[in-house]
């Protein structure tokens, strides 16, 4: 066995984050389309090219919006990491579609990139590629 450790999470900051909390909760508007929702999708659309950018409160938010995006249809399915968070089969599901797991690789605990040909079928609609916990 790897005697490999991979850190869970791991907090990443820039040195203004306190700032940026303090200017926040003294807006009033801590959730939903505050000034720094708005400042980032700008950036996003700024640097990615994009026409729109929208940014959820959470993953599983971001991911039913995908499965809706991607048009996920009763039957379709969606090749996924066997470990991943349940909210990743739960916006397949919630609009009909199938999960399909494929292994994981044992360094990153991520989809094994090697084994998702294989699970190809003519009714897959979508590969969702999920990292867990940052990694």
């Amino acid at each position: 066995m790897l005697n490999t450790n991979i850190p869970f999470s791991r907090l990443h900051t820039t040195g203004n984050e306190l700032d940026y909390i303090q200017q926040a909760i003294a807006s009033g508007q801590i959730s939903g389309d505050g000034a720094f929702t708005k400042r980032c999708q700008a950036w996003l659309n700024q640097h990615l090219g994009s026409q729109k950018v929208l940014l959820t409160n959470s993953c599983t938010s971001a991911l039913e919006m995908a499965a809706i995006l991607a048009d996920i249809q009763p039957g379709d399915e969606v090749i996924m990491p066997s470990y991943t968070f349940v909210s990743t089969a739960n916006a397949v599901v919630l609009r009909g579609g199938v999960p399909v797991f494929v292994d994981v690789r044992p360094d990153t605990l991520n989809l094994d990139e090697t084994k998702v040909e294989a699970a190809i079928t003519s009714k897959t609609k979508a590969i969702s590629p999920v990292h867990y916990a940052g990694v």
